[in-house]
């Protein structure tokens, strides 16, 4: 069970529904991962980076969750599960020694700082 005085998390996939295909089928490619923390004052963003760490980002604040911005709600345990194919595939291609383009895992969506 968990803890009741652990500020609740919000997982958000960010969705790539814009690569058609010349047959009319669209491919649905999550891109990114971020995160809101129920602290306070305000909630905590992070995004995870390509070294798989969570670090502040301000994309929740430009595109807040209901809208028609490319992300949608998914639960911790997807979270996981993507976090985990991530890796996964990032071993795999570094046991193969393939120095090829990554497939964009973040997109450029800012931090605090900016």
């Amino acid at each position: 069970m968990p803890d009741t005085n652990e500020p609740a998390v919000h997982y958000f996939a960010l969705v790539d529904d814009e690569r058609g295909y010349p047959d009319g089928w669209r491919a649905r490619r999550i891109i990114g991962l971020v995160r809101r923390t129920a602290t306070r004052p305000a909630p905590t963003d992070e995004a995870l980076g390509r070294d798989f760490t969570w670090a502040p980002t301000v994309y929740l604040q430009r595109y807040d969750p209901g809208t028609d911005a490319p992300h949608e709600e998914i639960s911790a345990e997807s979270a996981e599960r993507l976090i985990e194919s991530w890796r996964a595939s990032r071993a795999r291609s570094d046991a193969e020694g393939v120095d090829r383009p990554r497939p964009e895992s973040n997109p450029p969506i800012g931090n605090a700082q900016t």
